[in-house]
Formats: C-alpha cells, structure tokens, sequence
C-alpha cells in the first residue's frame, strides 16, 4: 500500500471523493475545504451517505471488524483450519503489528469514515434550508463519529482523535489521551441527541433512542454508573415516544425482511455484489456486500440451493462448541442463535457432530444469526441471495433495546438498586421464555430461563448479555471493559483455552505504517 495513501486515508477528505495524493513528499497541508461542496441539507446527507457506506464496506462491518470482534471473544474460534491466518493469529491472541486485514484494512477505513462525517459537521453553518433538517443530519455525522471513535478507543486505546479541525501537517499529529476521546464522544453523542428526530425514518438512521442508548454503553464503559443508567432511563421511560420495545418474538431480530421497533440502530448490506450485481460506487468491488453471512454458514449445506447453486456457507468462524453444551437447551435465544443441522448431499437434518467429514467444516454447530436467518428469510420472500447469500439485504444489528435494558440493569448493580436490576433483566428473560408464542408447535413459550432473584450481580448482568446479544459483536467490547481476561482460562466456566495476556491483549496493536510515519503515534504496548 502506497504510503501516500495512508496519509490521505487519515486525513483528507478526498479519499471520500475517490482521489489521493500522489506522492508522500507533497505533505497535505490541510482536509479538503467543505466550501462549494455542500450547499443544501441534500448535500449534506449525501456525505452522510458516503460515511454509511464505508461503515457497510466490507472493509469494515462488512466483514474485516465483525470478524475481528467475533473471534477474538470467546464464544468463537476458527473452523476451516485453512483460513487466513490473520484470522488465526486474532484468535489465538497473537495478533502481529501487521495483522494485513483485520488492522491494516480496518484502521483507515475508520479514519474514512471520520474524513466523511467531519466535512458534513464542517459545514453544518454554510448550507440554507430548514433548521430541522441541517440539525437531523448533522445529528447522524455526530452520531457516527462517536461511534467510529468509540470503536476504535476500545480497540487500541490512545489514537489519533480526528474532530474536524484543520491539520497543519499529519507528521506533527499527537494521539489523544483516553479521557479525551471518551469527552469527545459523549460531547457528539449529546450534540447528536439534540439534532435527531424521535423516531428516524428507519433503524438505518439513528434517532435519539440510539444516541441516549449510545451514551449509557460509553457511560458504562467508563465505569460512570449514574450517568449510565440516567441514560438508559432516558430510552426506557420514553419508548412510547421514541417507538422501540422488545420485539415479541426473538427470531425475527434477525429475519432480514422484518423492521423491528427493537433495533436502535442497524447497517443494511444493499446486495451489490460484484460478481451478480454492480460494483459498488465506493470502495471497490463488493463494497456493499455482506460477507459475514457468508463465513459463518455451514460448508456444504444445500438447504438454501433454490436460492443459489452456490449457497453454502464457508465454516471459517464457528462457535466454541461450549457454547452450545453449557447453553441450556430449553432457552429459545439457543436455537435462534445456534445453527446445528443442514441438508447435505439430500440428507436432510444433517447433525453437526457429523460435519467434520465435509472438507473445510468441522463438527460443530454455527452461528444461525446471519446464514440461516437469511436463507430462510430469502426463502419465504423469494428473495435473490446470491452465492454464499453475500447478495442479502442483510442486516447488523449495533444497538438495539435488550441492550439497554441490561445496561440499566448492570448500572443499577453498582448503584446498589437491585430491584430495578431485577427488574431489567426479568423483562428481557420474559421475552426469551415467550418463545415463538404460543400458536409455535415447534418453540412454543418454555420455563427457561426463570426470572432472576435474589441479590443480582454485575456477573449476572454480563452473563446475560452474553446469551441475549450472542454473536453480535460486544461480547469482545464486555470482556475488555470489566477486564475478564480469566475467560480464556481453560477451566470451567471458561469457553476456550487460549494464552491470555493482560498487559497486551486487553488491546489490538494500531496500524504499524501510521505507527512509522507520525511520531506522535505510539505502538500498543507487547507489540514489536
């Protein structure tokens, strides 16, 4: 990669607009002025649109920073033994500083992403139109750089934090301490809580249940009870107002075709890919293309063949299968949540533990919350999937109102109200024992799980939100925040058996050709 891409890919605008300096030596002196580009609220979403895009780019949630987030918690480990090793070496926490996918794609796409939005916040006071209308999109770039920072915070601790303001010259950049970063997303976070609409026009633009939600995860994050939970009320006490609630039934969070009042805030995948479609407009080939669905099916399955010849999955991440012997079995979320049979050469119901005599597979049940939702959902609707279903409207659930209900709840542990903990948690064990309802012969409503009692601990919560939110990427987010390295133990309770260290692995190691180019941008330290 030329290194005059990446200097451009932090900092200037003009990677958005599909253009780089072309040499390191010209030393951009500043982001591309948003004079002349942005003269109406339109305008103005369109570079918002351009953020939402890289955000769905399959250099980021399209696959490369799902994966990561998914492997490197303990619920999942690899399956095809042939996958990349970059994917392996995150596994196995021995990432190296040139961990060529996972960091050194990730990374700038984030900064892309921040270059976006940053030019929309920029010119927030230079377009005419409605008031209203400049503040709800300039409250969905606020909304999105605090969560590209937030992302990256919690990955690599001190980084450079990108406000907006003009750069000078890159090479004299200085990474921001952790306190800052974390002020400066609250800030956004309350600036986008302000500009945002109740209800947005769908759960792919954020509303103001989302920044509040959002706020009470930082607060959390940060150990800052009150305002954690203050948060989360805000979302609770008013979810008439800002129209979110439990979906009745657990399943249809992930059924592509169902809108869900539940879901804060989602990313649609716009089924473009390149080999069926058109290339996407930004990013390259397959831009918009979801891949997790793809590599966490099931190799070999053949359920989904009306669908495409090719409709298998690639078995390159799957859960541990601890996961699923400890997950009790009359709990509605386990069979949403885990895939354990397939057709395979006409046989159908093909178990798991026979799936390691299919090449790349390995016997063990696999995520159902993006291959198997998708499948069947594109099977009732008559819905083109594509190869390995990539060509889905899928969708990526980031926050949705379960979370929040824990969030309170685990913020009431620490505040000592252990009813209103009970409370939370009960609300959203209710929903899981309610099942499929009870018309569902299959998954009608079960005991499982019983409504939590007693005096309620932050373990409780988390342990909940490991079940609740499985596979969907904060298991990760929970284990370094509450410094639960002891996971990876080996002995029981632990789901995998991996060399933990504490005084690296708790982060990723930051782009190493950044590293090499600012001096004010430090490795991690462990990392050489």
């Amino acid at each position: 990669m030329k290194k005059s891409y990446i200097i451009s890919a932090m900092f200037a605008i003009v990677m958005v607009f599909g253009m780089s300096c072309e040499d390191l030596e010209e030393r951009p002196t500043s982001v591309l002025a948003p004079e002349g580009l942005f003269n109406t609220p339109t305008d103005l979403q369109s570079g918002v649109n351009g953020a939402y895009s890289f955000l769905c780019d399959e250099n980021f949630y399209g696959r490369k920073l799902s994966l990561a987030l998914l492997v490197r918690g303990d619920m999942c480990g690899i399956g095809d033994p042939s996958t990349a090793a970059y994917r392996q070496e995150c596994d196995k926490m021995a990432m190296s500083v040139n961990n060529n996918a996972f960091v050194d794609i990730s990374w700038p796409m984030g900064y892309k992403i921040l270059a976006a939005v940053n030019q929309v916040i920029n010119a927030k006071d230079l377009v005419s139109g409605s008031q209203e209308e400049i503040d709800g999109v300039v409250g969905q770039a606020y909304f999105i750089r605090a969560h590209i920072h937030y992302v990256m915070v919690r990955l690599y601790g001190k980084f450079i934090y990108m406000d907006g303001s003009n750069i000078l010259n890159p090479y004299d950049e200085v990474e921001s301490e952790v306190d800052d970063i974390y002020a400066g997303i609250i800030s956004d976070l309350e600036l986008a809580a302000a500009g945002l609409p109740d209800v947005p026009v769908d759960r792919f633009h954020p509303g103001k249940a989302a920044a509040y939600g959002m706020l009470a995860s930082v607060y959390l994050t940060r150990g800052e009870w009150q305002k954690a939970y203050d948060n989360a009320k805000e979302v609770i006490d008013n979810a008439g107002k800002y129209n979110v609630g439990l979906e009745a039934d657990y399943y249809d969070l992930f059924d592509p075709a169902v809108s869900s009042n539940e879901i804060l805030w989602e990313l649609r995948f716009n089924a473009n890919d390149s080999y069926e479609k058109v290339d996407g407009s930004l990013g390259g080939s397959n831009s918009g293309t979801d891949q997790v669905t793809s590599i966490t099916g099931p190799r070999g399955d053949e359920r989904f063949k009306a669908l495409h010849t090719d409709a298998f999955g690639w078995s390159a991440l799957v859960p541990e299968l601890s996961v699923y012997s400890t997950w009790n079995g009359k709990d509605y979320r386990k069979a949403v949540s885990l895939d354990t049979a397939i057709t395979y050469q006409g046989a159908e119901n093909y178990s798991y533990t026979n799936w390691g005599t299919i090449s790349q597979n390995v016997a063990r049940p696999h995520i159902a919350k993006y291959f198997r939702a998708t499948g069947e959902s594109g099977l009732r609707n008559g819905v083109n999937t594509g190869p390995s279903l990539r060509d889905s409207n899928t969708k990526q659930i980031i926050l949705r109102y379960a979370e929040v209900l824990l969030i309170a709840a685990e913020a009431a542990v620490e505040l000592g109200d252990n009813a209103s903990a009970v409370t939370y948690v009960n609300m959203v064990r209710a929903r899981a024992r309610a099942a499929a309802g009870a018309g569902d012969a299959k998954y009608p409503p079960s005991a499982v799980p019983a409504d939590i009692s007693g005096t309620v601990t932050w373990e409780d919560v988390v342990e909940e939100r490991r079940l609740e939110l499985a596979f969907e990427g904060g298991r990760w987010y929970d284990i370094v925040r509450r410094k639960m390295g002891n996971v990876f133990s080996g002995a029981a309770p632990a789901l995998e058996n991996r060399t933990f260290n504490p005084a690296k692995d708790y982060l990723f190691p930051k782009y190493q050709v950044d590293v090499t180019l600012l001096k004010g941008l430090n490795q991690n330290p462990g990392y050489n």
